[in-house]
């Protein structure tokens, strides 16, 4: 989501040798021994160590959340702290990123719980990092699948197994300056999805309308998100896949990906309703938002918490425009689990239950997520949330229909390391997105196809 930081290798252990042992261990394996240590059984009559009346010690770790939640997250922590005397729980937040979880995981010192992006769990639940959470799942009270959305629920697998539990989702909106609109006498976007009148060619018309000025004083009609994983949202709505259904071969060359992804970088190169690099400010899009330099940006659940912290700036959000194949969006998930070194498995599933009550829950919704358990969302702790104009049932519609599983395998870095200069070309006009489908397919299935023959994909 947008806290990890996937760019930062601690010493002792890269990234990318990391990332080989997802082509080089064998089906169910471990890391190497040197990396992790033997796993404690995970079953619900698992012994704490120690006498019952000693207090144990988790550590719960989240990755790259900085200071976004740090109060509600100590909230919660505090209320469970202070609900039994048994199990207390220390926070810790990895502003290095995965590369520090995977150095932790070779020092033999990780953490007991994690909150983790879900894209990255396939290549470490190859890896051997996590405890599976089916015994635990199948006698709980509190998480079960009826719970929670169900595309949601089906992103915590891997190979046949649940390694996750479910927290948060984040549907990729798009979100709007309503002061921007009504100084160009612009109609604002629909309040629902698949509105007949909410077209690409009407979103571009919106965003020409938008665009004014000159220089440095320009403002753009959209200040959407350069990341080729944005790019789902337009390749999913035109019919396009990035991966086959079943994970085995990158199709990026089908006519409708290709296609959007030229859409998409035209509003750049060819419309110029979109900044071209060198045309953004220090800060990103986020920053040409805020300093009324973009009139539509397109981030996740989470930017509301950005978004409430910004005084006397009048916002919205409005659903993707609708392509030839309908309207979908991207749903990057946050979700709970186990790591397999961890002495204290039980008590770790004991927290993460305790994290997934509603009204804890209610404490992050509060400060701006979106939760992937439905009773929550769909209460008035969300859909009633200040700001009370914003159209938040936006998010529960995503969710019921309008999200696509994202492209994710146990190699999901190392394709995001192909992808990822070759979609900034086409941005630059250096490269289309024909010849960056012809650049990338091949290597990613190999990728893809190297992975599966050790096992670490199947299922993925």
């Amino acid at each position: 989501m947008f806290h990890s930081n996937p760019t930062v290798a601690p010493q002792g252990l890269s990234r990318r040798s990391f990332l080989r042992l997802a082509v080089g261990a064998t089906a169910g394996a471990t890391l190497v021994a040197a990396c992790i240590p033997a796993p404690s059984q995970p079953t619900q009559d698992s012994a704490a160590s120690g006498p019952a009346s000693e207090s144990i010690t988790l550590r719960y770790s989240t990755v790259g959340w900085g200071g976004f939640l740090s109060e509600p997250w100590m909230e919660a922590i505090n209320q469970f702290n202070e609900s039994q005397a048994r199990i207390q729980v220390s926070y810790e937040d990895i502003a290095e990123g995965y590369e520090k979880v995977m150095a932790q995981a070779a020092g033999a010192v990780g953490a007991d719980t994690y909150c983790f992006e879900t894209k990255y769990m396939y290549g470490f639940s190859a890896r051997g990092f996590f405890t599976p959470l089916d015994d635990f799942v199948a006698s709980s009270q509190i998480v079960t699948e009826p719970a929670y959305f169900a595309d949601d629920w089906q992103e915590m697998f891997w190979n046949g197994k649940m390694y996750l539990a479910p927290f948060d989702n984040s549907p990729a909106m798009l979100w709007y300056n309503v002061d921007l609109f009504d100084a160009a006498g612009v109609a604002y976007p629909p309040s629902t999805f698949d509105d007949p009148n909410w077209t690409w060619e009407n979103f571009l018309t919106t965003a020409s309308q938008l665009t004014q000025g000159e220089g440095a004083e320009r403002q753009f009609g959209w200040a959407g998100e350069r990341g080729w994983p944005y790019q789902l949202n337009w390749i999913w709505s035109n019919g396009g896949q990035l991966l086959n259904e079943e994970k085995t071969e990158c199709v990026i060359d089908m006519p409708e990906t290709i296609e959007a992804l030229q859409w998409s970088a035209d509003l750049i190169l060819q419309h110029q309703v979109w900044p071209a690099a060198d045309q953004v400010i220090q800060g990103g899009n986020s920053a040409m938002f805020f300093g009324r330099r973009g009139a539509i940006a397109q981030k996740g659940t989470w930017w509301a918490i950005d978004m409430k912290a910004q005084e006397g700036l009048n916002w919205n959000v409005a659903p993707q425009p609708m392509g030839e194949a309908g309207t979908f969006v991207r749903n990057p998930l946050d979700a709970w689990g186990i790591w397999q070194g961890s002495s204290h498995p039980q008590e770790s599933w004991e927290f993460i239950e305790f994290l997934s009550k509603p009204e804890v829950l209610s404490i992050l919704v509060q400060a701006g997520l979106s939760v992937s358990r439905k009773e929550v969302l769909m209460s008035d702790v969300f859909l009633k949330q200040e700001p009370a104009h914003v159209h938040w049932n936006l998010f529960v519609e995503a969710l019921e229909s309008h999200v696509k599983p994202h492209p994710d395998t146990a190699i999901f870095a190392e394709m995001n390391d192909i992808l990822a200069p070759a979609w900034d070309a086409v941005l630059a006009g250096t490269s289309t997105a024909e010849q960056m489908a012809q650049q990338v397919k091949a290597p990613i299935t190999q990728l893809l196809q190297d992975c599966i023959a050790k096992g670490n994909c199947v299922g993925a």
